[in-house]
This record gives structure tokens, C-alpha cells and sequence, in this order.
């Protein structure tokens, strides 16, 4: 009837509405007051595996970090399993490893590393890891990397 009709609508102008403003692009975000730490949501952000690890501020956005690749065979120094594969690989720095899923770096061997250190533009994601016996479910961060 009348009342279905009139849903499919809104629906439909819903659809529309929102097709036109993707159309249009991105908007740019609010100004973020000078000092306050916020980070644009499209802006990349520099930051340290230490800092991946121990803060959730830059899960969902893009990170510049410098670390060097360890390959397959190295001990994990990073939390948990691999987060996708068993081709995700570490990004280590100070001590300090995260996981990486993506392509092993140039230069780097599966199986022993790389000397040399690399520069990578990523995702910060973060998935959390059941609880296994006896211990408590654990959050893990990872980076997506797409060279």
C-alpha cells in the first residue's frame, strides 16, 4: 500500500542524496585547534613502531614508519600470530616489532631479513586475539602495507 510506497521512496531519495555528495568528493574536515593532537583523518602520520604498539590513537589512519624487515625465520618479536598469513612479516625497531601484511620489502629476504632499514606508508589496524589458556583476550595492531 500507500505506507510501502512511501518507504520505497525515502529510500530511494536516501540513495540519490547520497550518490550526489559522493559525487562531489571528499569534504574537507573541520580545523583542528593548534596543540590539540588530533590528527586529520586523510593526513599521513609519522610515528614509531613503539608508538603503534602502545597507542590506539592511529588505528584506522595512514602512518610513515621506520623499521627493518625481519623475515620469516627470525623468532616473533611482535604479539600474537601473523594477523592474515603466514607471509605477514615484522617490522621491527628498537626491540620492538609489528606485524606487517603485504609484500616483503625490496631487499628483503624471507628468510633472513634485511640489513638495511625501510620506510613504510601504512594502515594501522587492529584486530583482538581469543583468549587462550587461561589468559585474556588480547588486542594486536598490525599494518596493512600496499607498496
Amino acid at each position: 500500500g500507500g505506507a510501502r510506497a512511501m518507504t520505497v521512496h525515502r529510500v530511494l531519495l536516501a540513495a540519490a542524496v547520497g550518490a550526489a555528495a559522493a559525487a562531489c568528493g571528499p569534504r574537507p574536515g573541520p580545523a583542528l585547534p593548534a596543540g590539540s593532537g588530533a590528527v586529520p583523518p586523510d593526513s599521513i602520520v609519522p610515528a614509531t613502531v613503539r608508538e603503534l604498539i602502545q597507542s590506539s590513537r592511529l588505528v584506522g589512519r595512514r602512518v610513515m614508519v621506520t623499521g627493518r624487515c625481519l623475515g620469516y625465520r627470525v623468532p616473533p618479536v611482535a604479539v600474537g600470530a601473523p594477523p592474515r598469513t603466514r607471509s605477514d612479516w615484522q617490522l621491527e625497531d628498537g626491540g620492538i616489532a609489528i606485524y606487517v601484511t603485504g609484500p616483503l620489502p625490496a631487499g628483503c629476504s624471507a628468510t633472513a631479513g634485511s640489513p638495511k632499514v625501510d620506510t613504510l606508508v601504512a594502515l594501522v589496524s587492529e584486530d583482538t586475539l581469543p583468549s587462550l589458556a587461561g589468559r585474556p583476550a588480547a588486542t594486536r595492531r598490525y599494518l596493512v602495507w600496499a607498496p
